[in-house]
Formats: C-alpha cells, structure tokens, sequence
C-alpha cells in the first residue's frame, strides 16, 4: 500500500513481492490439492480391501480356511466367532451321525436272527463305543443293555456248559485226569464274550471265574448252610475250609485256565480271579452276619462281633501273605461304624489290662507291661498287615491309643508310686525300689523301640509324615524321648540315694586322724572302712542283679566313684597329714572301695576324677623320696611360678589341672 510519495520509488519492489507471495500460494493450494486426491485414492483402495475381506470371510466353508484368513488378517474376534461355530457344527454333525448309527445298531441287533448274533458281536460294540464318545450328553444305557442281553445270551450256553463239566469231572478232587485243553479254550471263549460288555465289564463278576468258582460255592453251601456264623468259632471253620481248598487247588487252577494265547488271561490274574470269586459266598455269609450281630446290643453279640473281626482280619493277612492275593479282602465288607466299635472296644479292653498290671508290685509290672504290649501286638499284626487304604486311620488311632498311650501312662504311674507307700522301707529296700522303675523304664522303651523297627510302624510312620509334612524317625519318637528323659531322672535318683547312703556309711572312716601316726606295713583296709564296704558291696549286688543296659550301670558305677574320691579328697587327704605308710593304707582304702563297684571293664584310672586323685597321692608320696631331682617340685618358689611340665613330665601327670597339682605341692611345704 503507497503511503506517501516516496513509496512510488517502490512501486516495481513492491510488485515483485506481490507476485512472489502469489506463486507462494499458488503452490500451496496445489500441494494440497494432490493430498487430498492421495486420501480420496487411499480412501478407495480400504474399502475395495475391506469389500474384498468380507467377501472371503462370508464365503469360509471350513476350520481350515479359517486358520489361512488368520495367518492373513491377523486374530479378527469374528474369525474366533466363526471357529467355535464350525466346531459346534462338527460335533453337532457327529453326534447326530452317531445317533444314527446307534439307531442302525439297535434296529440291526433286532433284525439279525439270533443264531448270527456272534458275527456281530464285536462289530455293533465297535459301532456303539465309538458312538459313546461321540454323543457323550445322550443316554446309550437303553441300547447298551440290548447289546449286553445279546452277549450274555450268546455267553450263558458257554457258562452252563463249562460250570456243567467242572462240577461233573470233579476237577477240584485230589488226582483227577480232567480234559485241560477243553476246559481253557471254554473258559477263555466266556472270558472274551465277557469283555464285550458295555460300557465296561464288572471285575467283581468275570463269568467263566464264576463257573471255576461254583465247585466251591457248591461245597461251601453244602457244609455251611445251616452253620451259624455267630458262634465265635464258625468263621475261623471258613477260613480253614477256604484254606485248604487253596492249597489243593490255586496252582491247579492257574495251570488249567491261564492261556498264553489270550493277552489277559495271565497266570497272575488267574491267580488273583480264583481267589476274588472263591471268596464271594464267605464275603455274602459274613456280611449277613455282620449286620445282624451289630444291631443285636447284648454283650454277647458284642463279644463275639469282637472275634469276627479279629478273625477277618486273620483270613485277611493270611490271604496276602500265604497265598499272595492282592486284591480286597473281607476287611472291605466291614462298615466304619462297626470298626469303630470294634476299635472302642479293644482301646478299654487294653486299659482294663493296663489296671490290673498298674497294681501289681514294681518287680512284677514291667515285665507283665512289656508281655502285655508284644501280646497285643501279636495279636493286631494281623491288623496292622492289611494293605488296605481305609484302615490307616484306624492303624494309627490303635497305635496312639494302646502302643502309645500305655507305656505313657506306666511311666507317669512309676513317678506317682510312693514305693507302696509305706515309709517303714529302709534306704536300701527304697534303693531297690528305685532300680526296680528303672529296670522297668529300660523294659518298656526297648520294647516300644523294637517297634518302631517292625515293618508295620515304619509304614505308619510313612503315613504320618505324609499326612502331616513331619519327618519324625518314628511314630513312636515323643514316647521315646519321654522315657529317655525318665531314664536319667530315676538314674540321677539312684545316684543321690546311693551318695545320700555312702556319706552316712562313711562318717566314722572320715573322722579317723591317725594318718601321720601309722608306722607299720598295711595289710588290709582300716576297720573304720569294713562297714562302709560291707553296704557297698551290697548296694552294687543289687544292682549288678538288675537287667539295666550297660551304659545306664557304667554310668551309675563310674558317678559313685566320682563320689567316693570327693569324699576321700574333701574328708581325708585335704583335712589330714600323712605318713608314707598313711598314704599307703589310704591308697588300700581306696582300691578297696573301687574294687567293691565291681566294674566290668575295669581299668586304672576308672575316669578323670580317680586319675586325679592317683596323681594327688604320687605329689604327696614326694615328700618320702630322697631324690635331688625332685627336691626342685618341694618349694613354695616353683609352686608359685605354676609352671608344672617338669614335675608333669617325672610323675607322668595328665589328668590334674595346674590349681589341683598346686594344692598337693603346698601340703607338701
């Protein structure tokens, strides 16, 4: 814009500019002219993209082609959609088409006349499993009790005939020829139409096992029909006719009806079959009883509920052990509220014992303790045998209850017990006493040990680590640690009683004051002493009479000698002076005294303390040796350096400390 006269000098400048901002905008609007027509064109191309997807979605016909448009797309949520559509269409398809073929199934199995059903037995089962797995929501049990019918018809002429010829050849009879080629090939025949049952066959009912086992039902029914099982004795008479029918016949069994040719039908499951289907009228008669008895409520019906357990636990044990079955026997039959019952019982049966031995004299009750705990367990082996899940727990309460909880009360009862309460007891008599509660403690804890070696507790023990994330060493570990911490109580109170006894003994020995004076030659120990050994003599008899472990009576005898060498250092040689010949006849006190503890190991030094003691005499012998070389010990100059490797070296000193030796130099000073 022209301002004034002298903006006309800039008239062509100014032009220039004009133009330039021209062609600036000129080129503005056409680059953005080109943007646009490049979003128009993208713009296109999307939606030709997106036309082109939809038309290749729409037009999937499989999972197949699905995983390729995924591949290409990436994961679309209507690809997802479109999958679990295909899938449910699929199984929707198979599902009708195997309802079909059962349909098909049925109405074949209907059709086909009944002399043919064999040619398509194993057919129409193929058909039929397959058409369970593939309609798993539709009920097939209608048809598959059709098809069942059909082979159990097809099977029953088979079981009648081989059940027929078995009983007629009388081949369970001892040395009878029967036809053993015949018999397998039958009895493999009704084992393979067995197996044809849907959805699958009752291992409990395998029917050509049924057919070897009728001879014995025949027999078992025949001797027991009218045989009550409530006497106490009836189902100890089964076990021994079912045993003895094991042993003339298992191994013919087996040789007869196990075939190579079928791939079950091994010597093994034959073994373990014949047993399992032999068992079933024993199984049907007890169960009976069982429930009789458990609802009867006398004392009686009690009692002998008691010995029926006790002697389907005995046929069970014998069943694994003798004749190795592995399957579930009798004990399976027995209801939990029964065992519980049973196990009530045999817990106060065992305190009633436990009373009774409780007030039986100390030398008598832990030995009868101990017979009681081996005779129970003799008595529940059998029990604790069974490998059978649902009795742990029931393992494990008659464990705590009885092999724990016993022995726990016998140890509180021996800390209770007043010596029979009478207080006329002398020191020895209540000294005996004493051993008597620990003889009885070392009884009772190395039977509950032995235990705990046996494999029955080391399974339990097993269990309860398991059950509970513990790694005790053994069940009966807090039982152990609880009798061993009782052991040295009553050790520490033999010790006291026997230091308490001994100190009394001693009293005149300790008041004799002549040591210095004695100028003749001993030759037996001082007359002060004989009554002193007299009782020691007989406190260590007394012990040496005991059943204690070695350690427990070293330990004893090894702590009394500690006892007596204080009271000869304390009550003699620290309050008395010596002659040579004193110390001489203190030292045969004091071999005399030892020699009465009647070590079995003797040895000299016995310990540390009679060592020091030893060396105590040889420093104060010093005094009578005429020698140069130990006159250099004898001076209150040496003592006082307390440096002792000389006098350690000559005297051959190692057990007494510097303080010791220098209370034995002094007195020498």
């Amino acid at each position: 814009m022209l301002e004034s006269i002298a903006d006309l000098k800039r008239v062509k400048q100014l032009a220039k500019d004009i133009e330039l901002e021209r062609d600036e905008l000129a080129l503005q609007l056409q680059t953005k002219a080109e943007q646009n027509d490049a979003v128009l064109t993208d713009f296109d191309s999307v939606s030709e993209k997106l036309v082109t997807a939809a038309q290749q979605i729409s037009s999937v016909r499989t999972v197949g082609e699905i995983a390729e448009l995924r591949l290409r797309y990436g994961p679309l949520k209507i690809l997802d959609q479109l999958e679990a559509l295909f899938v449910q269409q699929a199984s929707k398809t198979a599902e009708k088409s195997a309802l079909d073929e059962v349909q098909s199934v049925h109405e074949a199995m209907d059709a086909v006349d009944t002399a043919q059903n064999a040619l398509y037995l194993e057919q129409w089962r193929a058909k039929l499993k397959l058409a369970a797995r593939q309609a798993p929501d539709h009920d097939l049990s209608a048809v598959f009790q059709r098809f069942n019918d059909l082979v159990r018809q097809e099977a029953q002429p088979l079981m009648d005939r081989l059940e027929s010829e078995l009983l007629a050849s009388s081949w369970d009879s001892e040395d009878m020829a029967v036809p053993e080629t015949e018999f397998r090939e039958l009895s493999t025949k009704i084992y393979s139409l067995n197996a044809l049952l849907l959805p699958h066959r009752n291992d409990h009912e395998i029917w050509n096992f049924q057919c070897i086992a009728h001879n014995f039902k025949i027999k078992f029914v025949y001797h027991f029909v009218n045989e009550s099982v409530q006497k106490p004795s009836s189902v100890e008479v089964y076990f021994r006719f079912l045993e003895k029918y094991l042993d003339e016949n298992l191994f013919k069994c087996i040789n007869i009806f196990s075939d190579p040719t079928a791939a079950d039908l091994t010597e093994n499951f034959v073994h373990q079959q014949f047993i399992n289907h032999i068992l079933m009228p024993i199984r049907e008669k007890v169960n009976t009883t069982l429930t009789k008895i458990a609802t009867g409520g006398s004392n009686e019906s009690l009692k002998t509920l008691m010995i029926l357990i006790s002697q389907i636990f005995i046929i069970d044990d014998a069943l694994l052990k003798k004749h190795f079955y592995d399957g579930v026997g009798l004990v399976a039959i027995i209801p939990g509220e029964v065992l519980d019952t049973w196990l009530s019982f045999e817990i106060e049966s065992s305190a009633n014992q436990f009373r009774k031995i409780a007030q039986l004299s100390l030398d008598k009750s832990g030995h009868d303790l101990s017979k009681l705990l081996e005779n129970l367990y003799a008595y529940f082996e059998p029990f604790f045998g069974l490998e059978y899940n649902k009795l742990m727990d029931y393992k494990l309460k008659t464990t705590t209850a009885i092999f724990m909880d016993l022995p726990h009360k016998y140890r509180d009862f021996l800390f209770k017990s007043r010596e029979d309460g009478s207080a006329s007891y002398t020191d020895e008599a209540q000294f005996e006493q004493t051993l008597w509660k620990l003889q009885n403690l070392l009884l009772v804890r190395k039977t509950i040990d032995d235990f705990g070696d046996r494999l029955s507790f080391i399974l339990l023990t097993n269990y309860l680590n398991a059950a509970t994330s513990s790694a005790y060493p053994s069940v009966f570990s807090d039982v152990l640690r609880l009798y061993d911490e009782a052991v040295l109580a009553v050790r520490d109170s033999i010790i006291h009683r026997l230091k308490k006894m001994m100190n009394v003994s001693l009293r005149n020995y300790f008041k004799v004051n002549e040591w210095a004076n004695i100028n003749s030659e001993p030759q037996q120990c001082s007359a002060e002493l004989v009554t002193s050994l007299n009782l020691l003599v007989r406190l260590i008899s007394t012990i040496d009479k005991f059943d204690l472990t070695r350690d427990i009576s070293l330990a004893i005898k090894s702590e009394l000698l500690n006892i007596l060498v204080h009271y000869m250092m304390d009550y003699v040689v620290n309050l008395n002076k010596f002659s040579e010949l004193g110390l001489r006849q203190l030292e045969l006190d004091f071999i005399a005294l030892k020699d009465s503890l009647n070590f079995s190991c003797s040895a000299v030094p016995q310990n540390a303390e009679e060592g020091v003691f030893r060396e105590t005499l040889e420093v104060l012998k010093l005094k009578y040796k005429h020698h140069d070389f130990f006159d250099e010990f004898i001076s209150k100059k040496y003592v006082d350096r307390r440096e002792f490797s000389g006098i350690r070296d000559k005297l051959k000193i190692t057990y007494s400390t510097d303080s010791e030796l220098a209370n034995a130099l002094y007195r020498l000073l």
